[in-house]
């Protein structure tokens, strides 16, 4: 994993706004990550709007299993970008309206014909997870393309697999702030302990972007 540390949280912001508006324009599948960063660079973008092609797919690495009006559903959070970027169109959304099973199969159906996804962005939780797995054993799922869990917050959620990264060509973990340095260093020094490390230590091109020097 190669290993981008920015000099502030607003460099990396900036950085990643110009990837996106690079890339959006262009035709393909696009993987989205929810998180507080991310959304932070969403609401940017919404702000300062870039054309979206015609066909450029966008989708949610995970979503959590609450009804799209909620504050905790990632699409909810999404939808200024969708609809400044005039977008909703090409937006994959997960059925929070089915059962997690049901939802998680219908995620995979619609999923399944992107063979090739060129951009990904990727959160770490302070426990190491990435997506919506948590645990080393959903972290080493290869036999399918979704899943759903029972989360550690109560809730329930539905995610792509590590399986289904390998189908994207480049990702990018955002991961800022101070409160996240021990997560990072056990990424870096131990990944074979967490989720996120698990799941990416086999991706042939995945790079950190962080505002934290690490050592």
């Amino acid at each position: 994993m190669k290993i981008h540390s920015f000099n502030t949280a607003e460099d990396l912001i900036r950085q990643t706004l110009d990837i996106l508006r690079k890339t959006l324009p262009t035709p393909g599948n696009m993987m989205l990550s929810g998180g507080s960063t991310p959304y932070v660079i969403y609401n940017r973008l919404a702000a300062a709007p870039c054309p979206v092609h015609a066909q450029r797919n966008l989708f949610l690495s995970d979503e959590r299993m609450q009804p799209f009006n909620s504050d905790k559903n990632n699409a909810h959070n999404l939808l200024p970008m969708l609809q400044a970027l005039d977008c909703h169109g090409n937006f994959l959304q997960v059925d929070t309206a089915l059962s997690p099973a049901a939802a998680a199969e219908k995620y995979a159906q619609a999923l399944e014909p992107m063979k090739s996804i060129d951009l990904g962005f990727l959160g770490m939780g302070n426990d190491g997870h990435t997506a919506g797995f948590f645990t080393p054993e959903q972290a080493r799922i290869q036999n399918r393309l979704t899943l759903h869990t029972d989360r550690p917050d109560g809730m329930q959620g539905v995610s792509v697999t590590p399986a289904f990264f390998q189908r994207v060509e480049k990702i990018i973990l955002l991961v800022t702030g101070e409160s996240k340095r021990k997560i990072l260093n056990t990424l870096i020094n131990d990944p074979q302990s967490i989720a996120a490390g698990i799941a990416l230590s086999s991706h042939p091109d995945c790079e950190l972007w962080t505002d934290l020097v690490l050592t």
